[in-house]
Order: structure tokens, then C-alpha cells, then sequence
């Protein structure tokens, strides 16, 4: 491309040497046809506005992610042409977004794209970038729009569909001996005992009857409930890995929402991989989250041991490898996804998030864990999502019911091994069930 600048100098000096004034009057209409462009080009920049948003930035699966692009030209001369370019993930489609456009003085144009939530994942949509010229395209004026970020959950099915009961029971339930008495949950009245406090004296009763009455309270108790994602190459193998760990995610998705709709509160465990340009947030994040656990942990410790020195010892030693461990995981936390225990939907859309994002992670490292990283209640439910239920894990599990876990195995393989535990109620303290190979899930990668 002709530089009209040099141009223009070369031949004023060329005129100047020369002498001659038919090269002055070049240099000056080259030099002025420089700066007029130089000017047209700083203008229309100066008064363009390009923006690019989402309607929706957190989609569930299937639905449609809407893009709106907007132009404004507010400069007083027209852009003979602008060219926008909208770079789009290849997961969801091989399409490009183009657009070439005039636009007049102060006009403003809008386009919309929509694409399918075919995939679970964090999806960047963009660079949008763009570049306008002359009429002789002496110069170019670029710019970029940064990438915008959009959450697809894994899909969600009813239990039904996953081959599981429709209602499951989860959270405060009845227990069968009454050792802790909840004050909020009145079972009746019964004849006043010597030992009764005054509080649990129920005075309308008394008052009609004549005779000392007592309330009788319910026997409940908070059932802590835990995910525990498999998401190891090692466990699934390579034949459907992908099918079937999405078949995971899936029934694990589902199992939240179901949770939540039911009122409960669940935590969420995995050993699945984090990807994404904000990983070492997200990695310091799921450090201070060990951290926390690590003191509450400490702080049960000595409130029930502080009355010895000895057990004093002993817990500054545990606490001191605690929080060495809290630090090596602050240094590089890429071993487990943790989301602490919690319930509504700030707490559901939090995990769906964490699950969008759940990669297969090449690390054989299940087993631990369970055995390391698991902290429930003593009653607690902990549902498992994994490929097979071979020995290594069953001994595991065993362990697990010592601690008087209830235990439930959700199997996304071909197979199963142990059909003794098959056909239990889901009531009972361990149970395998075999979920269903949804056809859903493979038509969705057709679409």
C-alpha cells in the first residue's frame, strides 16, 4: 500500500532540489490526503461504540444461548464499511459469525445469533473483533472486544428416567431410639416426670386436666447427605469413557436438584479437574475451603479433649499437620473439588457450576478420596457416583459403614459385581443401583 506521507515528503524534497512548483503542489495534496484519512480514521474511532453481551450467561441444557452485538455510529461522517467477526466455540458449532456493513451518519444496527446448549462446559464466546476502512483502503482501524463467558449445566433428569425411586428419603428424619430430642417437634403429651424441666411443662394441658402434663418431643435427627463424584480415567477405562462419565455428571446434577427441591442440605465431593482461565482463583478458592474444614476440625478437637495435657499435645501436633497440608494445598490445589455443606438455590447453582466445568482427571485417586477427605456425621448419607463396584472399593465402602454411613453406589458401567446389594431398599445401610443408560444422552452429541 502507497504511503502517502512519504510520499509526500520525498517529493517536497524533490521540488525543493528541483525546483520545480509542480512538485510542491503534489507534496501538499499528499501530505493533506494523509491527514485527512489520518483524521476520518481517529473520528470515527473516537465515536464508534461496539459492544457484544449475552442474554443469558447460565444456561441449563438444550436451551439457547442468545448473543446481541450492537453498533453505534455517532460521529458525523459515515464508515463506508465495517467487518465484525465473531469467533465461536467448536464445541457447539462450526460456524462462523460475519457481518459487513455501511453505516451513515449517527446509525446504529443490531444483530442476534443464537446457538443450542448442546454441551455442558464454560464456553468463551468471542474475541469479537473488528476493523473498518477508506474508500481506498489506505488504512486499517482494528479492535477487540474481550471474551464473554457462558455456563452450560449438565442436564437434568427426573430420578424416574435415572432408573431410581421418585422419592427418595433424605434430610430429618425420624430415629428409631430416642436419644436426642428436638424442642421443635411435639409428639404429644404424656404424664409429668420428676426429672422434667420446667420448660417442658405444657401448662394449657396441665390446667385443663388438673394434673401435671409434660410435652413429649419427637426423637429427630439432621441427616448430613454427600456427592461423591468419580470422574478418574484409571476407574472408567477408555471404551465410552466420555458417555459414561457424562452419565455421571448427569445423574449427580440430578441428584442435587432433587435435594434441593426437597428442602436439604447436601456437600459435594469429586476428583474431577478444573479447567478455565480463572483456575488459580478457583484453586486458592478450594484451598481456603480445606482450611476451614481443617479448623473447625481443631476447634472440635479441643473442646472435647482440652481437659488433659497429654490430648492437648496431641491435637497442637494434629493441628500443626493440618495446617501444613492447608498450606501445601494453597501452593497447588488440584487434587479434589469440594463445595461445602449447604442447601437453596445459591448453593445448587454453585455446584452446577462446579459440574459445567468437571473434567476427566487422569490421577487414580477415588479411594483416597473417601478414605481422607470425608467428613460426614455419624448417620450421614453418602451417595456415590462411579463406574464399577469392584473389590478395592467395596472394602473401602465396608470401612465406611463402621463409621455408620447409610451408603448408596450409583453404577454408570455395563456391569455389576456385587447384585447382593442390587435389589435393597434404599433405606438400607448399603445399596447399588444401576443407572440407566440414557438414550438422551447419546442422541444430544447427534444434535
Amino acid at each position: 500500500m502507497i504511503n502517502f506521507l512519504a510520499l509526500g515528503l520525498v517529493t517536497y524534497l524533490g521540488g525543493a532540489v528541483l525546483q520545480r512548483t509542480i512538485l510542491f503542489k503534489l507534496a501538499y495534496f499528499f501530505l493533506l490526503f494523509h491527514f485527512i484519512i489520518k483524521y476520518y480514521h481517529y473520528n470515527i474511532s473516537k465515536n464508534l461504540k461496539i459492544s457484544h453481551q449475552l442474554k443469558n450467561d447460565h444456561l441449563f441444557f438444550n436451551e439457547q444461548i442468545e448473543t446481541i452485538i450492537e453498533v453505534e455510529n455517532n460521529s458525523f461522517l459515515p464508515i463506508l464499511w465495517l467487518k465484525l467477526e465473531e469467533f465461536l466455540p467448536g464445541e457447539l458449532t462450526t460456524l462462523e459469525e460475519q457481518h459487513l456493513s455501511y453505516f451513515k451518519a449517527g446509525e446504529k444496527k443490531e444483530w442476534r445469533f443464537q446457538l443450542r446448549a448442546k454441551k455442558r462446559g464454560l464456553y468463551n464466546i468471542g474475541p469479537l473483533r473488528w476493523e473498518m476502512g477508506d474508500f481506498l483502503g489506505y488504512e486499517l482501524t482494528k479492535g477487540e472486544l474481550e471474551e464473554l463467558e457462558v455456563y452450560i449445566y449438565p442436564k437434568i433428569m427426573d430420578l424416574e428416567e435415572l432408573g431410581l425411586a421418585s422419592r427418595i428419603p433424605f434430610g430429618n428424619s425420624k430415629w428409631p431410639q430416642p436419644i436426642y430430642k428436638d424442642p421443635y417437634r411435639n409428639a404429644g403429651i404424656r404424664e409429668y416426670q420428676p426429672s422434667d424441666r420446667l420448660n417442658k411443662i405444657h401448662w394449657k394441658a396441665t390446667a385443663k386436666t388438673g394434673e401435671l402434663k409434660s410435652r413429649k418431643n419427637e426423637s429427630t435427627v439432621s441427616i448430613d447427605t454427600a456427592l461423591v463424584l468419580n470422574m478418574s480415567q484409571k476407574d472408567y477405562g477408555l471404551k465410552f469413557l466420555e458417555r459414561k462419565t457424562e452419565l455421571a455428571v448427569t445423574a449427580a446434577a440430578s441428584m442435587a436438584y432433587y435435594l434441593n427441591r426437597a428442602g436439604h442440605s447436601y456437600k459435594f465431593l469429586s476428583n474431577a479437574v478444573i479447567e478455565g482461565k480463572d483456575k488459580e482463583e478457583f484453586n486458592a478458592y478450594q484451598a481456603q475451603v480445606s482450611e476451614n474444614e481443617a479448623a473447625e476440625q481443631d476447634s472440635k478437637i479441643e473442646e472435647n479433649d482440652k481437659n488433659t495435657n497429654n490430648e492437648l499435645e496431641k491435637n497442637e501436633q494434629e493441628q500443626s499437620v493440618q495446617q501444613n497440608e492447608a498450606a501445601e494445598l494453597s501452593d497447588d490445589f488440584e487434587s479434589y473439588l469440594k463445595l461445602p455443606s449447604g442447601s437453596g438455590d445459591a448453593h445448587l447453582q454453585e455446584l452446577l457450576e462446579l459440574l459445567a466445568r468437571a473434567e476427566i482427571s487422569k490421577a487414580d485417586n477415588f479411594l483416597n478420596l473417601l478414605t481422607e477427605e470425608l467428613d460426614l456425621g455419624w448417620g450421614g448419607t453418602l451417595i456415590i457416583f462411579t463406574e464399577k463396584d469392584d473389590q478395592e472399593l467395596m472394602q473401602v465402602v465396608q470401612n465406611l459403614l463402621r463409621r455408620g454411613y447409610n451408603i448408596k453406589i450409583m453404577i454408570m458401567g455395563e456391569e455389576l459385581v456385587h447384585r447382593e446389594y442390587q435389589h435393597k431398599p434404599f433405606t438400607a445401610p448399603l445399596s447399588i443401583h444401576h443407572l440407566r443408560q440414557e438414550r438422551d444422552l447419546n442422541e444430544s452429541k447427534r444434535i
